[in-house]
């Protein structure tokens, strides 16, 4: 518990502002249940409950904690022009942004590229683009592919 106390405090840092709250054992009685059966001992167990001891610790597991988008990136001003008509001050970026900004769809808060081919195209962050790419390098969507392929079979899942 001590590393995971240690990860935790090690991203703690990378926030600006957060609290902790203390929740009373008698509000939370999962949990408390949880706690009093892992620090028990294995001989006292009821038959009737099964789990499972894991070889090899969690800590090591990249990305237990999904990062908190909080960095502004291309697809922001376009939601918010297509949210509330907001345009930049500057008369060019205005109209920059209105052209681009048809090209978007904006649908359940999620931006969606308009495309010839295929319906719709989910447009990713940078972070999200990043995840996509090591998905799909890692073969979760089928065998690994380069270059070309790759883009084709990034784009086929809907990104």
């Amino acid at each position: 518990m001590a590393k995971y106390l240690r990860v935790v405090k090690g991203i703690l840092t990378q926030f600006d502002e957060w609290y902790t709250e203390l929740v009373p054992r008698e509000e939370n009685t999962m949990a408390d249940a949880l706690s009093q059966f892992a620090s028990s001992e294995i001989e006292n167990y009821p038959r009737n409950i099964y789990f499972q001891v894991l070889k090899t610790p969690t800590i090591h597991v990249i990305n237990m904690i999904a990062p908190v988008g909080v960095a502004s990136c291309w697809i922001d001003p376009i939601k918010t022009h297509l949210d509330t008509g907001w345009l930049p001050d500057d008369a060019q970026e205005a109209r920059k942004l209105s052209v681009r900004a048809l090209r978007y769809s904006l649908i359940e808060g999620l931006l969606y590229k308009r495309s010839f081919v295929i319906p719709y195209l989910k447009c990713l962050s940078p972070f999200e683009a990043d995840e996509a790419l090591k998905e799909a390098h890692e073969g979760i969507y089928g065998q690994d592919l380069g270059g070309r392929a790759l883009a084709h079979k990034i784009t086929r899942v809907g990104f």
